[in-house]
């Protein structure tokens, strides 16, 4: 069981290693959403997303256990897991072997391989993952990207750190693909905070979370979900995950289009790219503004930008710089007046990671 402590005892465990990344608070970006912001950004964390502290937390934790780090570390991932394992495994001087689905992002294959990991592509993201396990029985140490009680209180850390710098917040969004991230966040901040919502946003055409919550079970993909958020490419999310998903606020299902637009508005307001499976955070905390959770379709006649393009692997391309002051899509946000019940509070977004 996950709780309190484990996140403290992982905090101690990796500060040596990561970053205290900032938290970033921008005006346009509070008129633009309806509230107070506080954007915990692990898109400047090492190998620039989250996935470093449940990556070190996970290898740290067991060189505690038996006294000893492991020779050598297999794991199965869609970019940002490889990326912070080949890191942390390359530091530690050891052997790292990750499998990726053929689908994922080429720049964070070829990052995880340049940082000294077998990278291995397969066919299919159950294939990747049923590889890796067999690994197992030849000696390897397998770091699940969320189905792992060390991971999970490493991803808490990054909430644990933004309720310790500014306070209790009204509500929490994060990025769900496995929900490791959604479940760390969850122990942390209801444990340091009084009736605060904690939302899990992942994409509609990846919503394996959210049916599962209505089904009451687990359900999931035979194969990576067709969406530009590459880090929310997830089969489905694991039982212990899952146990604290069922207790949080909900899940918040994002357009494809609302990814594009908040990647954008993100961009145009801090001159940060940032991925667009962080934008799921930020298009979950304007979609709660407006009082819309659950009306996917609410966005739907909102025009998107056509010259801000992202790729399937979920990279961004198009002329960026250039569009810095060209006229922005028409959303129609809350204004901040005494009407709109939502500008008094504080929010807490977790950026993932930033764009590779």
């Amino acid at each position: 069981m996950i709780d309190l402590q484990s996140i403290i005892k992982a905090h101690n465990r990796i500060k040596p290693y990561i970053e205290n990344t900032p938290i970033l608070v921008n005006q346009q970006l509070n008129q633009k959403i309806g509230a107070q912001v506080f954007f915990k950004c692990e898109n400047h964390q090492k190998t620039l997303s989250f996935k470093a502290r449940g990556a070190f937390n996970a290898l740290l934790a067991y060189q505690e256990k038996h006294g000893f780090l492991p020779k050598k570390v297999v794991a199965q991932s869609s970019g940002n897991h490889a990326q912070a394992l080949a890191y942390a495994c390359k530091l530690f001087g050891i052997e790292a072997l990750i499998y990726m689905a053929k689908n994922v992002s080429p720049l964070k294959a070829k990052a995880a391989s340049n940082l000294g990991a077998q990278v291995v592509l397969c066919e299919k993201r159950s294939q990747a993952n049923q590889l890796a396990q067999q690994k197992i029985g030849e000696g390897y140490f397998f770091i699940h990207p969320s189905d792992n009680d060390d991971v999970i209180a490493g991803q808490g850390t990054a909430a644990f750190e933004s309720i310790n710098e500014i306070g209790r917040v009204d509500a929490v969004f994060v990025p769900c693909g496995g929900a490791g991230l959604a479940a760390g966040t969850y122990i942390s901040v209801s444990n340091l905070c009084d009736n605060t919502k904690v939302y899990a946003c992942e994409p509609l055409q990846a919503n394996d979370a959210a049916r599962s919550l209505r089904l009451g079970k687990i359900v999931g993909y035979e194969d990576s979900p067709d969406t530009i958020a590459d880090g929310a490419r997830s089969l489905m999310v694991s039982e212990r995950c899952f146990a604290y998903l069922k207790q949080s606020a909900g899940v918040i299902e994002i357009l494809e289009e609302e990814i594009i637009f908040w990647q954008k508005e993100f961009l145009f307001a801090t001159g940060v790219l940032i991925e667009p499976t962080s934008a799921l955070a930020v298009a979950g905390a304007a979609r709660y503004c407006k009082n819309k959770i659950d009306v996917v379709d609410s966005f739907r006649d909102e025009k998107v930008d056509d010259d801000f393009a992202v790729e399937k692997n979920g990279t961004a391309n198009g002329g960026l710089s250039a569009k810095f002051s060209a006229e922005r899509s028409s959303l129609d946000s809350p204004r901040l007046d005494n009407d709109n019940q939502y500008q008094k509070q504080k929010l807490l977004v977790i950026i993932s990671g930033g764009n590779i």
